[in-house]
């Protein structure tokens, strides 16, 4: 008997609980649609103010002239003997001195800024002293310290080194070269000339040809096929990093994966064709890596680069995506992308005004929802507890919004409006898995940040001469991306990576970005 009086009371207590759950989302939703109702008023009121500004600056125009100053102020007063005059022209009345209320804030004192010091620069101290005849007699006060920013142009410099070789006991000691590369050997250029060259044209997107102008203006007169040489060769001495940094990247159980196109020389027609080139990002090692296969976008391109991966992809809606998704024996699982679809819906603006709006204003509020969390630096299980009770709610009612849409007969498939509201339902329950962890980001637009710079480069190199340039080009770009991810100055890195020797025992893994200098 008193088992069954336990489990009677179980039962009440968790219909009790069910309903105040159920209090709380009726809570919410009423919250919601105040809200929704409060920026309809904010909106119309600041479309009132709007009108009543554009009013008072017609009549301001009328009354005083369209060429007068005052018909330009927005917010222009008659005055009289320095007094404003009332809003219908009266003259004001007599001043009642008031005593200032202390519970209003007054505007705070204007507040300089701090003049940026610079500490991150070389310094240099030039002591400046007057004229010695102004000297004689006169007695120290003080010294006072001003900077200016000198700039120094490129320079390249020619160092020779003379090796002084001895002899002993039937040997000849002779002294080792600085370090480089095997592949520099036979190349009069030093490790930070090869990483100056990389960092010019893949990070400053600075094509060879400029960068000839900018040494013969050094003092060096280099002939392009020699710098060609030196890039492809300096790209070639980093491919066992590129290896690392790829295999690092796909240890992680999240990422970001794009492509993007590529225009590559086609050796047998001579002309550029569309390629196309992966990326994936990392976010939680910040590596990333790019990825080149005779610039084919097929499904079996990426299978084979996921070929051993175990955890969750962040895509757009691609079919080679979707694909992977479903039929990887449950090895990975797709997240879709927010920003692709809110994108669908900016673009079906002009043909339906009225729903892409009621679209866009759910996904804003999600938007916003999201930057509260990442600004406020919430742990990932706090803002995955933050979703559940905020988010969720909003995706309820964007799902129910896409049902009644997709059946609404006036809304055609073939328009813009009928394909973005089909691909968002079709993307929708992808979407749902940001709420298993609060890791996962809304969209995938880090995976676009890292192949932003390719397109970058593609509009001041043009192309990849043939698909071993732009082989070479994924490896060089997943270095530099990389660096860029960790806050790394690149030129630094590269100098460093190709001046050090290697030492028994020691791999790649050191010179991971993510690593280095640690």
């Amino acid at each position: 008997m008193k088992r069954n009086h336990l489990n009677d009371f179980l039962v009440e207590q968790i219909k009790n609980k069910d309903s105040q759950i159920e209090g709380l989302n009726q809570l919410i939703s009423s919250l919601i649609e105040k809200i929704e109702s409060l920026e309809k008023n904010i909106c119309s009121y600041e479309n009132l103010v709007k009108e009543l500004r554009d009013t008072i600056n017609l009549l301001n125009k009328r009354l005083y002239g369209s060429k007068s100053e005052k018909s330009h102020s927005e917010n222009s007063e008659r005055t009289y003997n320095g007094e404003k005059l009332g809003s219908k022209g009266t003259y004001p009345k007599e001043k009642i001195e008031e005593k200032p209320d202390k519970k209003s804030n007054p505007r705070k004192a204007y507040k300089r800024p701090e003049r940026r010091t610079y500490d991150d620069i070389e310094e240099k101290i030039e002591i400046l002293e007057p004229d010695a005849e102004e000297l004689i007699g006169a007695k120290f006060v003080r010294s006072e310290k001003s900077f200016r920013l000198y700039m120094i142009p490129a320079k390249i410099v020619k160092v020779i080194y003379d090796r002084r070789i001895y002899a002993k006991d039937g040997h000849l000691i002779m002294p080792k070269l600085p370090y480089t590369p095997e592949e520099f050997y036979r190349r009069h250029a030093d490790p930070s000339l090869m990483a100056g060259i990389l960092t010019n044209k893949f990070l400053y997107h600075l094509p060879i040809h400029r960068q000839l102008n900018m040494f013969v203006n050094a003092g060096a007169k280099i002939a392009r096929s020699t710098l060609y040489d030196w890039c492809g060769t300096a790209i070639d001495a980093l491919e066992g990093l590129y290896y690392s940094i790829r295999s690092e990247v796909l240890k992680g159980n999240y990422l970001n994966i794009d492509e993007t196109t590529i225009s590559v020389i086609d050796e047998d027609v001579h002309h550029a064709k569309k390629e196309y080139m992966w990326g994936l990002v990392n976010t939680r090692s910040k590596l990333t890596f790019f990825a080149y296969e005779d610039g084919s976008r097929s499904r079996n391109v990426i299978s084979n680069i996921l070929e051993s991966y175990i955890g969750t992809i962040q895509t757009d809606g691609y079919s080679a995506y979707k694909s992977i998704g479903e039929n990887e024996n449950n090895k990975i699982q797709r997240l879709s992308c927010l920003s692709h679809i809110r994108r669908k819906f900016l673009e079906s603006r002009d043909n339906d005004r009225e729903n892409s709006e009621k679209a866009l204003g759910i996904i804003d509020k999600i938007y916003r929802l999201e930057r509260f969390f990442r600004k406020q630096k919430f742990h990932p299980d706090k803002i995955r507890e933050y979703r559940i009770r905020y988010v969720v709610p909003i995706f309820h009612k964007f799902k129910n919004w896409l049902e009644k849409s997709i059946s609404n007969p006036k809304i055609l498939d073939e328009t813009l409006i009928g394909k973005a509201i089909s691909y968002a339902y079709r993307e929708f329950k992808a979407l749902t898995l940001i709420f298993d962890d609060g890791f996962f980001k809304a969209d995938n637009n880090a995976a676009e940040r890292a192949m932003r710079p390719c397109k970058l480069g593609m509009n001041n190199y043009l192309f990849f001469g043939n698909h071993e340039s732009a082989r070479r080009g994924a490896i060089i770009y997943t270095i530099i991306e990389s660096c860029k991810l960790n806050g790394i100055n690149v030129f630094e890195y590269l100098t460093d990576v190709f001046s050090r020797e290697p030492q028994p025992g020691e791999t790649y893994d050191m010179f991971l970005p993510n690593r280095w200098n640690q």
